[in-house]
């Protein structure tokens, strides 16, 4: 199998529903809003988004390309799809959903110009097919354009996640769910996973979270698939875990962030 086994996790419509509401404004939408900035797709081309999530780059993306343009979201998820459309700039191009892995993506060679990744490489088992997936997909010299966040640093808030459930004396609820670098990459393997293109740049960027409260912070878990292990949770044990959460996230409100950001050519 070539997909991560986690990524299955976001196939519930509640983590689809609670991510899209809760992570999405604060983690997910400004890498969105840089990684579009970056590539700039051009008005009237055809963009594909890879292992999309509920849609912000495909949005942002959408947005850039206008209504002349073509936006395709993919994911494996049916739930998080359903969620892609919502809030889309009305004078932007369609979006179009596919669901499919990013192992096997069901278009024709050479068929978009641009291709997008927002942290979702590393929940790809066999990341080297699934790059080169999509090159195949890319038009000669068309734009790549990946974000992953940086392995070895804290990834707020889902560091932060983990460690509350691991440190209620839980027993790993998904593969790796407590290995927290396993949702990052370093920087040799990204660019090992790059070799294939031209023109690679490579940047290291950070971004602050701004949670518009601490709510909004604690209740982000329930859109990952952290969330159904807390809701499992008898009271008392949920109740700690909940109030450990808040603790930690009152301490630190606006945590730094930071991502790699790369963009290549077919």
């Amino acid at each position: 199998m070539n997909q991560d086994a986690r990524a299955s996790l976001f196939q519930s419509d509640s983590i689809a529903e609670n991510y899209r509401h809760y992570l999405l404004p604060t983690v997910f939408e400004p890498w969105a809003r840089l990684l579009v900035t970056t590539v700039a797709p051009q008005p009237g081309v055809t963009v594909l988004d890879v292992a999309s999530g509920t849609g912000a780059v495909a949005r942002a993306a959408a947005t850039a390309v206008g209504s002349t343009g073509r936006v395709i979201a993919s994911d494996i998820s049916t739930g998080m799809l359903a969620q892609v459309s919502i809030g889309a700039d009305p004078s932007g191009a369609p979006i179009e959903t596919l669901e499919a892995p990013a192992t096997s993506i069901p278009l024709d060679n050479d068929s978009v110009d641009v291709v997008l990744c927002q942290h979702g490489l590393p929940f790809v088992r066999d990341q080297a097919t699934a790059m080169a997936e999509m090159k195949r997909v890319l038009r000669p010299g068309g734009s790549l354009g990946i974000v992953v966040w940086v392995a070895a640093m804290r990834l707020e808030p889902f560091d932060s996640y983990g460690d509350v459930l691991r440190d209620e004396g839980l027993e790993e609820p998904f593969p790796r769910a407590w290995d927290f670098d396993s949702f990052k990459m370093a920087r040799p393997k990204l660019m090992k996973l790059l070799a294939g293109f031209e023109d690679v740049t490579l940047e290291t960027t950070s971004l602050r979270l701004d949670w518009p409260s601490v709510d909004d912070a604690v209740n982000g878990i329930l859109g990952t698939p952290y969330g159904p292990v807390l809701s499992a949770l008898m009271p008392e044990r949920h109740d700690h875990a909940m109030s450990a959460l808040r603790d930690w996230m009152t301490a630190s409100p606006h945590p730094l962030v930071t991502a790699f950001v790369a963009t290549a050519r077919a």
